[in-house]
């Protein structure tokens, strides 16, 4: 079976109770669809596609993973906004051109987020935007406080280098 026929496959068996769950789970349909749209992308760039061994699993867990990376995002670009407002008069209304580049801004962001490793990103997220310290991170992810400072430092450096932060 080659790889094409797989994916149509996954889609075909796949796709109505991913849809349902999506639709009770968000309660909204457009974002249902978004995720669900999004959900067979990521699964089509995987290099794993052949080698699924539990498809219900894998799907389920990659829209889980959407989901929270989009929760996770949506913090960021609120706590961006919270921040603005400290410093801005509430009659102020910023041009076009400033919230085009506000939301430049943020895509930006998000790219350099989702460009990190997994595990740097999640260890970020939870620290940052969480505010969880470093030894709740650990216990929560099953892992030594070693490897969440390490992978902590490994996201603030791409962040960093990116010239976004």
């Amino acid at each position: 079976m080659t790889s094409s026929d797989m994916i149509a496959n996954l889609y075909k068996d796949h796709y109505s109770w991913l849809y349902h769950w999506l639709r009770k789970t968000l309660s909204s349909k457009d974002r249902a669809e978004d995720v669900l749209q999004d959900t067979f992308i990521k699964i089509i760039q995987s290099k794993d596609i052949l080698n699924i061994q539990k498809p219900q699993n894998y799907i389920y867990s990659t829209a889980k993973r959407i989901i929270i990376d989009q929760s996770r995002r949506q913090k960021i670009e609120q706590a961006y906004l919270d921040y603005l407002t400290q410093f801005v008069d509430e009659s102020y209304q910023p041009s076009p051109e400033q919230a085009v580049l506000a939301i430049e801004t943020l895509d930006q962001m998000a790219v350099v987020l989702d460009s990190l490793e997994q595990r740097a990103r999640q260890i970020l997220l939870m620290h940052y935007m969480d505010g969880l310290k470093q030894s709740e991170i650990a216990e929560i992810l099953q892992i030594s406080v070693k490897t969440v400072q390490r992978d902590l430092v490994k996201g603030l450096l791409h962040c960093h280098q990116s010239n976004i932060f």
